[in-house]
């Protein structure tokens, strides 16, 4: 159970609805995040069965009854994900019960009795990444003579705010409430073969990363698009011998891919779903601004890839980002320091082979007239470095990254967290 700081953090986070008089036997839900299943982007509403794959995505529901019940089943495991998942069930915005899925309980079933009369509002949140394992919500039920409601828009969904955050561990919130540098190190994935062992799901919540937090400052609806290992340019496979390692070159859909590239993770509904893709119709859901933070798992090999390649292909990215979402839309290039690198995820001469690449790609993109692209370089003077779990930032340091990167967008785009946005946008 995370603590009451953290506790704090995540309310910051939590979006607080009212509700219609439109009463419902069957729910109607609102979703925040990147979701499977019958899902209207442009509103944010969504019907049973949703698919909870992408980390700190949230259903929210709302409810007239003195019970509540929800059921949680876990996708089959895949090359790319495993059975474990976690989340947090929250009622009126007070913690009722953080669950898990694991591979030997494959079913979440939640509930709670004997509330007061009159309304409630559920929210559910999945604290982990997509490659611990992914679930279905398949059922929420109220008792005999309840009624669903529908949710009206919270601010961040009324003002048509929307940020999206691409990113690998250090955006999940990979071990960011660990609490200690070894973080319980007892639970290895089963799909893994070399003995490598995660963190326990407890060490990782990833409704307290950086990214949540920054949105839940701006007042603004999100999605993190992000997955531990994955490179701006290079995918994690397995090696004949069985071992893991950083390759370039090839397809991510290989079958023996097992941590994507950042770009191919972009383009799926379902995060281990290869073959779920999100739709062509970019009237969807439409950020102001992409914040794009991976880059680190690219330089893990004793050789980094050509920088001439690295730069063309992460070029190509970012103009598909363009494309797509059009030419008002800002890309942040967010660099992490080296204070916060040398904490061992990458050695000295890595850290220095990605702070020269990432500082070149920004400056080869003005030089090709991408006008939309600005460099965040964070700053590691303040940057809490106390009880980190595997080298990665605590809760603490991921509230400091979100306070550097809410004072540059406040500096970028002054106007922005007042602004109203249309919520279907042409691109």
């Amino acid at each position: 159970m995370e603590s009451h700081t953290q506790h704090a953090l995540f309310a910051a986070v939590c979006l607080l609805f009212a509700v219609s008089v439109s009463a419902q036997s069957s729910p109607q839900l609102l979703l925040q995040g990147r979701f499977g299943g019958d899902v209207d982007e442009d509103t944010g509403l969504g019907s049973l069965p949703v698919v909870f794959s992408w980390p700190a995505s949230s259903v929210y529901a709302t409810f007239n009854s003195t019970s509540i019940n929800a059921t949680l089943s876990a996708l089959p495991p895949t090359n790319t994900s495993s059975q474990y998942a976690r989340f947090a069930f929250y009622l009126d915005q007070t913690e009722a019960a953080v669950e898990t899925i694991t591979p030997n309980d494959t079913t979440i079933r939640w509930g709670m009795t004997g509330l007061r009369s009159g309304l409630h509002n559920l929210t559910i949140t999945k604290l982990s990444e997509a490659s611990y394992g992914e679930a279905t919500l398949e059922s929420l039920t109220v008792g005999r003579g309840g009624r669903f409601l529908t949710p009206e828009l919270p601010t961040a969904f009324e003002s048509g705010r929307r940020i999206l955050f691409l990113g690998d561990s250090y955006t999940v919130g990979f071990g960011n409430v660990g609490g200690n540098t070894s973080c319980n190190l007892t639970m290895c994935q089963l799909k893994q073969t070399n003995g490598n062992c995660y963190p326990e799901l407890d060490s990782e919540n990833a409704a307290v990363s950086w990214g949540p937090i920054t949105a839940a400052n701006l007042q603004a609806d999100y999605q993190v698009i992000a997955w531990s290992g994955a490179g701006l340019d290079t995918y994690a496979g397995f090696l004949p011998n069985g071992s893991r390692a950083y390759m370039t070159g090839m397809p991510d859909e290989l079958p023996e891919t097992i941590v994507p590239e950042v770009a191919t993770l972009f383009g799926r509904q379902v995060a281990a779903d290869n073959t779920s893709m999100v739709p062509a119709d970019n009237t969807t859901w439409v950020p102001q601004i992409v914040v794009l933070a991976g880059g680190t798992n690219d330089f893990h090999s004793a050789i980094p890839p050509s920088q001439e390649q690295w730069t063309s292909d992460n070029l190509n990215f970012m103009s598909q980002l363009t494309e797509d979402f059009g030419n008002q839309m800002q890309i942040i290039l967010q660099v992490f320091p080296q204070e916060l690198q040398n904490q061992g995820v990458l050695t000295p001469n890595q850290t220095s082979t990605y702070l020269q690449y990432m500082t070149s790609l920004y400056t080869a993109a003005q030089l090709e007239g991408m006008n939309n692209l600005h460099l965040l370089q964070l700053s590691g003077a303040n940057l809490p470095t106390a009880n980190w779990c595997v080298h990665h930032p605590s809760a603490a340091a991921d509230a400091n990254i979100a306070a550097q990167l809410t004072a540059y967008i406040n500096r970028l785009l002054p106007n922005y967290a007042t602004s109203m946005y249309p919520r279907a946008v042409q691109v």
